[in-house]
């Protein structure tokens, strides 16, 4: 199976030495990163030192990305011009903040047949990481991550552009929510893919509740259950201010 790894990058240079090496430890055939255009000279340097000392400058590409107005949410513009940009129909997208675990590639296989979508447990090494961590553990559970692999024809025959322009986050969540209406997913519990982010700001909570409601319109119990078990608060927050407050679903 060739795979194309695409992953958005915008001024995380510091995290490149640790997080890149990884990507070409699940053998893809192509890694794509996509950058703001003008490319910053910082990140450019970091990744042809990865490139250079790893011996995959000829398997990676470098593409950059002008600002789209007409998208609310840059990165999920950025994003999808790596998608478009990928030359093999089976893509794994990432971030630059999580070390992939080689054992990824185990699972490619998934990608078959009316499943067209497979995603990876992540875990930080936070305190809020190691709860979701032994959460995983303990009550193995479908779920959904912002790393997963997916065909692109799929993707291109379902997502709904216009109503991913107006999202102000959640453009994986977007993306799983409308492929997921015609094809199946299945999730990978059994992989240990790290995520470096130093914390988890009341920020990225308070959206990950919004964005529960507004794309996905998860019912109340759910979001309440989550919020608990993971100690997320703030989360709980995003969501009911969302709810209240009548805000256009997606």
């Amino acid at each position: 199976m060739r795979v194309s790894v695409v992953c958005p990058i915008k001024d995380e240079s510091h995290l490149i030495p640790l997080t890149l090496p990884s990507f070409y430890s699940v053998d893809p055939d192509e890694v794509i990163l996509c950058l703001d255009k003008p490319a910053p000279q910082k990140v450019v340097k970091a990744i042809n030192v990865v490139t250079r000392v790893l011996g995959v400058t000829d398997i990676t590409r470098i593409i950059e990305v002008e600002r789209n107005p007409e998208y609310r949410f840059h990165q999920a513009w950025v994003r999808r011009q790596g998608f478009r940009a990928a030359r093999n129909d089976t893509i794994l997208t990432t971030d630059i903040d999580i070390v992939l675990d080689p054992k990824m590639k185990e699972y490619f296989h998934l990608l078959k047949g009316d499943v067209k979508l497979v995603s990876f447990a992540k875990f930080s090494l936070t305190w809020h990481g190691m709860i979701a961590y032994l959460v995983q553990k303990i009550y193995r559970h479908k779920s959904f991550t912002g790393l997963y692999m997916f065909s692109k024809k799929a993707w291109l025959e379902t997502e709904d552009e216009d109503s991913l322009k107006r999202i102000p986050r959640g453009e994986d969540t977007h993306l799983h929510s409308y492929l997921t209406k015609k094809y199946r997913d299945v999730f990978v519990s059994d992989v240990k893919n790290i995520v470096v982010r130093p914390k988890e700001s009341r920020k990225y909570q308070y959206l990950m509740g919004w964005n529960r409601w507004v794309i996905r319109k998860t019912p109340l119990w759910r979001v309440l259950t989550s919020s608990f078990l993971y100690f997320r608060p703030f989360m709980l927050v995003g969501y009911l201010r969302a709810r209240l407050s009548h805000v256009e679903t997606v």
